[in-house]
């Protein structure tokens, strides 16, 4: 059976799914604030990392839009769990790193042959397992504030440069 364009209709893909689900998520974030949802705001990088899950899911599965479903969420949760769950200010940190990289390494899981997104979840997962296990702390505290930041410059970089035919 053949729909508009004599392309077959479960072919087709849905369009606008990230303009859509975007809104939805901005518009559900500050909603939850106007409800008085403590960090609400907070919410709004799940909901935005969930719109991009939804544009990968049920679009075309392309990666750019994969990518930054794992970073938004892993950050987003990363946010949201120390609060949610009131765990002391010195978890906080790991636990905020350890999601990143588990949304980083859900990536490589989604999208196995692209490898990259294992390099920083590596670094994240060696930091956050370095300051829990051995209390020891690699990015030193000065640099603390704009490790995180050059993270998710550098892997948004990388989605600007990666050739789209891999």
């Amino acid at each position: 059976m053949s729909d508009r364009g004599g392309i077959p209709a479960p072919a087709r893909r849905r369009r606008g799914v990230l303009g859509g689900a975007v809104l939805l998520a901005i518009g559900t974030a500050y909603l939850l604030q106007a409800m008085e949802v403590p960090n609400a705001l907070a919410y709004l990088f799940v909901l935005l990392g969930l719109a991009f899950a939804a544009a990968w899911w049920l679009g075309a599965r392309q990666y750019v839009y994969l990518v930054p479903a794992g970073v938004l969420i892993g950050f987003g949760l990363g946010l949201v769990l120390p609060a949610l769950l009131d765990l002391p200010s010195e978890i906080s940190g790991p636990v905020f790193l350890g999601t990143l990289a588990l949304g980083l390494a859900a990536v490589f899981v989604l999208a196995p042959q692209r490898r990259l997104p294992l390099a920083p979840a590596a670094v994240l997962g060696a930091v956050v397992l370095a300051s829990v296990l051995l209390r020891i702390d690699l990015v030193p505290a000065e640099l603390q504030p704009y490790f995180v930041p050059i993270i998710l410059i550098v892997v948004g970089l990388y989605l600007l440069v990666e050739p789209s035919g891999r």
